[in-house]
């Protein structure tokens, strides 16, 4: 029987059809989690494969096929700034015209709270309900 936690109470909920659906999601995120191993394990091998067929070439693509699929596997660089000041001493005049800089603007948690509550608010924002998160926890 499915029990139901709600802070630290605990009720049953007698209902089949909710057994059945909490069964098939243990099961099927169990084979997930089995699938998503055994597919990292295989992005890792085809990885180091590419990189050994590009060698020293300047091309950042490989595409594996066969039986009318295809994989194709792309390298990149995520760059990032973290010294401001001794990369404007390095590149000088050209830092404005090399560097972006962009100004982004978000709600704070009370902001977000009361923007739930006042039509007023929500006339400047876009306030939308999020889909359920829905994950397996181990019970202790």
């Amino acid at each position: 029987m499915l029990v139901v936690k709600i802070g630290k109470k605990t009720t049953p909920r007698e209902n089949i059809e909710d057994d059945v659906a909490f069964l098939n999601f243990v099961k099927t995120k169990k084979e997930i989690d089995t699938l998503n191993e055994s597919l990292k394990k295989s992005k890792e091998h085809l990885s180091t494969a590419a990189k050994e067929e590009l060698g020293e070439s300047d091309a950042a693509t490989v595409t594996f096929q066969k039986d009318g699929y295809a994989i194709k596997i792309s390298f990149g660089w995520d760059i990032k700034i973290k010294d401001e000041d001794l990369l404007k001493e390095i590149i000088g005049d050209r830092f404005e015209d090399l560097v972006e800089t962009k100004v982004t603007q978000a709600p704070s948690k009370k902001l977000k709270e009361l923007a739930l509550e006042d039509d007023g608010l929500q006339k400047c924002m876009v306030v939308k309900e999020k889909a359920p998160s829905v994950t397996m926890v181990k019970v202790a």
